[in-house]
């Protein structure tokens, strides 16, 4: 008596177009996108930004000051809305929640200009950071059409923004801009316009504010 053939196994479903298991991702364009996500990057960039504009021990109070407000806040807040699952992740993806994050972000970067000003800040200090800022906002508001790359527009905008300081500095930070743009196309995050995007209007941006604020 014959026996009918088992079953064969239910074919799993074809992944989305444009993405990949994340063990065929470039390894180095994963170390990139990990190590200079923008929780670290915006931090070891207000330290810097602070340093300067705030130099020697007199200023050392309005540097931690701007540190923990400017970079500790907003890692907390997008790192705490991950943890508790209010977020896919902390890269957050999806638009929706982009515009959450860059809201609550938006207020908490004003709250720390105005307490720095208050607190008697060199006015180079909150005026960069008010054109670090100025970034962000053109990031959040192209969002609707674009999901433009963070991970790339906080080094563009930085590098626009130290267009008024040095040019070497700034050109530094565009190429590890676009080092981080490449790194984000290899792990199939963003598409060539997010990224393009991300380059171009950061340091558009970040360069037109500093001159206005900083000349």
């Amino acid at each position: 008596m014959s026996h009918p053939a088992p079953a064969a196994p239910p074919t799993p479903p074809a992944p989305a177009a444009g993405t990949l298991p994340a063990a065929q991702h470039p390894r180095w364009a994963v170390v990139v996108t990990e190590v200079l996500a923008p929780g670290y990057t915006v931090a070891a960039l207000v330290l810097a930004t602070a340093l300067y504009a705030s130099p020697g021990l007199a200023g050392l109070g309005h540097v931690v000051l701007a540190v923990l407000l400017c970079g500790g806040l907003p890692y907390l807040f997008v790192h705490g809305l991950a943890r508790l699952r209010v977020l896919e992740s902390r890269h957050v993806r999806p638009r929706a929640q982009r515009m959450v994050v860059f809201a609550g972000l938006v207020v908490i970067e004003v709250t720390a200009i105005v307490v720095l000003h208050l607190t008697g800040a060199p006015p180079l200090l909150p005026a960069l950071l008010t054109a670090y800022l100025a970034g962000v906002v053109a990031l959040a508001l192209v969002t609707p059409v674009v999901r433009a790359s963070v991970h790339t527009g906080v080094f563009s905008v930085a590098a626009g923004v130290a267009t008024t300081l040095s040019w070497w500095l700034a050109a530094g930070l565009l190429a590890v801009a676009v080092v981080v743009g490449l790194a984000r196309l290899g792990v199939r995050d963003h598409t060539r316009p997010e990224v393009v995007t991300g380059l171009a209007l950061g340091a558009v941006v970040g360069a037109g504010a500093a001159a206005l604020l900083v000349g």
